[in-house]
């Protein structure tokens, strides 16, 4: 087991970074916007170390796994043949690198998103307690990652992947986040489709999709059993299915939210054509019955 203060630790220093973003958001960013001690301000502080660890972390891992594949295949005997099919070949390098031990890179940036999710949890536990969802999604998420750093030595490579598809929508959500805390109904009804529309392909498709792969094989085969132990093995994917299913549900909720939205803008036009057409109907009525009478009273006078 690895000390969490060893001197290339990138842990304790994240953790200050992040805290640093935050008070920044917090007293800088968005002082004039709410008043001290409102919880929509701590909440858009948060959006700011979010914006910054999601966007940073995804880039940086897409960009190790490209450099790692196109390294190790150039290197290992398994190179595509003309008859083999590319996605198979993904697939045989992705299970010969999940149990490879942690490289520095990936310690690093699996201590680097330990730090956030440890202060936003901070963040949630003080300032907005009544979100179970998100601070539990953090729990799972910073024990996953804390296990295959510090205990097991073996596993970041699963995080890296995930990071990939997981934290690829975090800057699209926490500016649509800022827009709904700030009630820019403009920037809001401009993000509000694309962002629920891409968020559900990434956490509704492909993160699953991810996650079945390691399923496979950390679950399954018999080289994860004598790098992982099994137990841990099961809970490290079992929290990121609850994290999986805590995402679906939240935009889930969106969703209904915009569709109820919309079948009330819908009933509302409705209401309104049918009471033009009623109004119409009824002046029509009454410009009748001024004729009629004007008529009968032009026939009395003959």
């Amino acid at each position: 087991m690895v000390s969490f203060l060893r001197w290339d630790s990138w842990l304790p220093w994240t953790c200050v970074y992040f805290t640093g973003l935050y008070l920044l958001g917090y007293w800088v960013v968005f002082a004039r916007r709410w008043p001290r001690g409102a919880v929509d301000r701590f909440k858009a502080a948060s959006c700011c170390m979010s914006i910054v660890h999601g966007t940073s972390t995804s880039m940086a891992a897409a960009i190790y796994m490209l450099n790692l594949f196109y390294t190790d295949k150039q290197q290992m005997s398994w190179s595509p043949t003309p008859s083999s099919h590319n996605s198979s070949t993904m697939m045989f390098w992705l299970a010969s690198r999940l149990g490879v031990a942690n490289t520095r890179f990936e310690e690093a940036i699996m201590e680097y998103s330990t730090a956030y999710f440890l202060v936003h949890l901070v963040h949630y536990l003080l300032f907005v307690p009544n979100q179970p969802l998100f601070v539990l999604h953090h729990v799972f998420t910073s024990s996953y990652m804390l296990s295959c750093r510090f205990y097991t030595g073996h596993g970041a490579f699963s995080a890296i992947i995930l990071f990939v598809v997981g934290e690829s929508t975090s800057f699209l959500q926490n500016v649509w986040t800022i827009s709904l805390l700030t009630h820019s109904a403009k920037l809001f009804n401009l993000l509000n489709v694309p962002f629920l529309i891409i968020f559900s392909i990434f956490w509704g498709v492909l993160t699953p999709w991810a996650t079945w792969q390691l399923c496979l094989y950390f679950l399954f085969s018999r080289e994860a059993s004598a790098v992982v132990p099994f137990p841990l093995a099961l809970y490290s994917m079992w929290s990121v299915f609850m994290g999986i299913s805590g995402s679906l549900y939240w935009v889930s909720t969106h969703w209904a939210k915009l569709m109820s939205k919309k079948k009330s803008e819908i009933y509302a036009s409705f209401s309104f054509q049918n009471t033009a057409a009623n109004k119409y109907t009824e002046e029509a009525r009454v410009a009748q019955e001024v004729r009629d009478q004007l008529t009968g009273f032009c026939m009395s006078e003959r």
